[in-house]
């Protein structure tokens, strides 16, 4: 008896003081992104197309079908898009019931407060807020034409729970591995990234991954991770030596030049990363730990028929200090 005890002591004083160590860390954690709330909103695709198997998912559709259930019974509050008005009868029987169709649902538009410390190498993500986006085709009878539409129809607003930790009872695993892009360029809703020191998240990001001492690995191929050496890492990200013949016209000879590229910071497009995902049954609050941070580069590639390209890249992956090598 007296050993089922200390047993039982001794399970409650680990979970204590681990609990106690992810508030250390929490608090203790400098944000490199220069505003005190560095905060992004955007889009994420939640049905991934085969071709792109180096991005994962959740299983959306059972997803959006507890949404539902859960803001037709008003088990959760359900916004209007962009407020903090909830959705009264009428809104709820119109969106959820009269106008729902689940195929219509592919995208979340995502409201997050980033935290990103270089020193430790942890990042932290806290969902604000999530809306539903519908995708939908509507007919325009001036024109007769059938134009494809997309409309926010619910927001959910988790924005006074504060910082969650996966350890928390009330949240349980949604999703392994989900990996996703997020771009840092906006053009049709550039108030998205208002609050977002986007070129300092892209110096913080290059320059932690041209420092020397960070493990980085292939993000296609992420099961056997394949690493990548420091000369591999800056290539990818830009930076190379160019060299071509020119003739010298004094002496009618042909001389070697060669021209040293940099990197350059304006190709990084966006990021990607690698997360676990949990969720609270009870509100649907999403919770992200974040495992891996990789950038997004879009450059311009001179064919040998010297013909320009766009390409686009995510050309490494480094893993969080908190979860090496993916763990």
């Amino acid at each position: 008896m007296k050993k089922w005890l200390f047993l039982i002591i001794g399970i409650a004083c680990f979970l204590s003081c681990k609990e106690k160590q992810d508030k250390t860390i929490e608090q203790s954690l400098v944000n490199n992104l220069i505003a005190p709330k560095a905060c992004i909103t955007y889009e994420q695709e939640m049905i991934v197309p085969a071709e792109y198997f180096f991005f994962k998912s959740i299983d959306f559709r059972a997803f959006v079908s507890k949404l539902q259930q859960k803001s037709v019974q008003k088990t959760i509050t359900a916004y209007i898009p962009f407020s903090d008005i909830a959705c009264n009868n009428e809104d709820i029987q119109r969106k959820f019931k009269d106008e729902f169709s689940i195929d219509e649902f592919q995208t979340l538009l995502f409201d997050e407060e980033w935290i990103l410390d270089t020193a430790q190498f942890i990042m932290k993500k806290k969902v604000d807020s999530y809306s539903l986006v519908r995708n939908y085709i509507r007919h325009n009878p001036y024109t007769n034409t059938d134009i494809p539409t997309k409309s926010i129809i619910a927001k959910y607003d988790f924005s006074k729970s504060g910082f969650s930790s996966p350890n928390d009872k009330n949240f349980k695993l949604l999703q392994s591995d989900v990996a996703y892009e997020v771009p840092l360029i906006n053009e049709t809703n550039p108030e998205f990234l208002e609050n977002i020191q986007v070129k300092q998240v892209v110096k913080t990001i290059v320059e932690k991954a041209t420092c020397g001492n960070t493990p980085a690995y292939s993000f296609s191929f992420r099961d056997s991770l394949i690493s990548k050496d420091l000369k591999e890492v800056t290539e990818s990200l830009g930076k190379e030596t160019i060299c071509y013949e020119e003739e010298v016209s004094e002496t009618a000879e042909t001389d070697s030049v060669c021209i040293d590229k940099e990197i350059d910071l304006r190709e990084i497009i966006g990021l990607a990363f690698i997360e676990d995902w949990y969720v609270n049954d009870s509100t649907m609050e999403i919770l992200k730990e974040v495992k891996a941070i990789a950038p997004v580069r879009a450059y311009y590639h001179t064919t040998e028929d010297t013909q320009s390209e766009l390409v686009k890249s995510i050309p490494f992956v480094m893993y969080l200090k908190n979860h090496d090598k993916g763990k």
